[in-house]
């Protein structure tokens, strides 16, 4: 049955961290990995140490030492084989782990300084690795007392010989100094791990900064209305906002590479190491792609240049809206006093003679520029236009005898026919455009003989 448990980090949430979870680790898994490393230190120790021991196995006893070497090293590679699978499990926790393999090893490295005649005090300097790797591990009070424990061990080895009688006054002498060199080498590997744990920390940090750069940039680049993207040498697509795709996206492949007549325009282009940009048309649409060479790629900037070109063509026709409207109120003020003047003129005898039709025409045509004038001063304010029921046959034989009234009538023939039909239009903005294509008519017309002949055909289209 296979437990499931917390991991070291959520265990000690909410505890106060006492002497025995003091891990002197940034983060759960690095203090894993380190234990990992360790445990395959262990492992080949143990190999190691039965490989120099496998010629002896044949005399083994239970009377000799060999055996009393063997038994706990083949102990500890067992452990060492069950120990991956506890840290593939993250269970149990990680400071219970770290202090069981620790203690295990000064056990077993004092069970071989013990054994006689065989290593001697040569594997007092296992000692070292293990207090180092405290120190690596566990805070400086942890590793301070894991290294008080080898040193009272490597103290205690020289009393026994002293017992035994056996003691060399070399060896009296070594003792001291391995202690010293031994509380030298925790320090130094606590020092260089405290310092590479504050490197990798701000290393850390500052990962965590940049991709909230990289998150903040992409936000910014899926905001923008022209097409970026970043591309390597080999034209494959490292970053590209949604602007870019969308004017693009038929030059992408699957694996999100340019590719096609835009792959070779873009190669091109590179190779002749020019600085400016070039145009490229998809799908009947214009875009100009500006390059900017990087280390390693090339920033790609995309401008639709028919959007572009729209609204130029809107600002250009803004401005001739507003220029029409100045204009139409610089005429409107002469309009009106050449409106007044024909109505003064107006004899007070209603009986029509030539002088009376003429200044009924003055004042018909002044009318008709007024309403002209309107016309275009609520073009430039933009509003529904006044729709009105027309009977199109009464209405053209009106504007018929207006329209013939502002053109030599002799050179034209302005005829119009057809079946009566009742529209809902304004009556201005369709007398303006019927006077525009019966004037193209005579400017632009070109008749065989001497007449111009221009017939207006009221009908109704196949669709109602």
């Amino acid at each position: 049955m296979i437990l499931s448990t917390p991991r070291y980090g959520n265990y000690h949430v909410g505890l106060e961290k006492t002497l025995f979870r003091d891990i002197n680790t940034d983060s759960d898994e690095e203090g894993w990995q380190i234990l990992f490393y360790y445990n395959i230190y262990r492992l080949g120790l143990t190999i190691l140490l039965l490989a120099l021991a496998s010629p002896l196995i044949g005399t083994i006893s239970l009377a000799n030492n060999i055996y009393g070497l063997l038994v706990p090293t083949v102990g500890i590679a067992v452990i060492s084989l069950i120990t991956f699978i506890n840290l593939q499990r993250r269970w149990p926790p990680l400071f219970v782990q770290a202090h069981f393999l620790f203690l295990l090893d000064i056990l077993f490295i004092t069970m071989l300084t013990f054994s006689r005649q065989l290593l001697d005090s040569s594997t007092l300097i296992l000692y070292v690795t293990t207090a180092s790797a405290t120190a690596v591990l566990f805070s400086q009070r942890i590793s301070l007392l894991y290294t008080l424990l080898c040193a009272f061990l490597i103290f205690y080895n020289d009393y026994a010989k002293f017992m035994e009688g056996t003691i060399v006054i070399r060896d009296y002498y070594l003792t001291p100094l391995l202690v010293v060199g031994l509380f030298s080498v925790v320090a130094i590997v606590g020092r260089i791990a405290g310092r590479a744990r504050s490197v990798q920390t701000v290393v850390a940090q500052q990962n965590r900064a940049l991709e909230d750069l990289d998150r903040i940039n992409q936000v910014i680049l899926e905001q923008l209305d022209i097409g970026v993207l970043f591309v390597d040498n080999k034209l494959n697509i490292e970053q590209i906002n949604r602007s870019a795709r969308d004017m693009i996206g038929v030059f992408i492949n699957e694996s999100e590479k340019i590719t096609g007549e835009l792959a070779e325009a873009m190669a091109n282009h590179i190779g002749s190491g020019k600085g400016d940009g070039f145009n490229f048309r998809i799908q009947n649409r214009e875009f100009g792609f500006t390059l900017l060479p990087l280390s390693n790629g090339q920033l790609v900037q995309i401008e639709d240049r028919t959007q572009i070109q729209k609204q130029i063509q809107q600002s250009k026709l803004a401005s001739i809206g507003r220029m029409a409207s100045a204009i139409s109120h610089e005429i409107r003020n002469p309009l009106n006093a050449i409106s007044h003047a024909a109505q003064l003129l107006r004899p007070a005898n209603s009986a029509m003679d030539e002088d009376s039709e003429l200044i009924q025409i003055i004042r018909t045509h002044s009318h008709r520029i007024d309403e002209i004038i309107k016309s275009v001063l609520e073009r430039s304010r933009p509003g529904k236009p006044q729709r009105k029921e027309l009977k199109l046959q009464a209405w053209l034989k009106v504007f018929i005898d207006t329209f013939r009234e502002t053109i030599d009538s002799g050179n034209v023939d302005l005829t119009a026919g057809g079946e009566d039909a009742t529209v809902l239009f304004d009556p201005t903005q369709l007398e303006q455009v019927i006077t525009n294509l019966c004037q193209n008519s005579i400017k632009y017309a070109k008749p065989e003989g001497d007449g111009l002949k221009i017939h207006l055909q009221i009908g109704r289209a196949l669709d109602g």
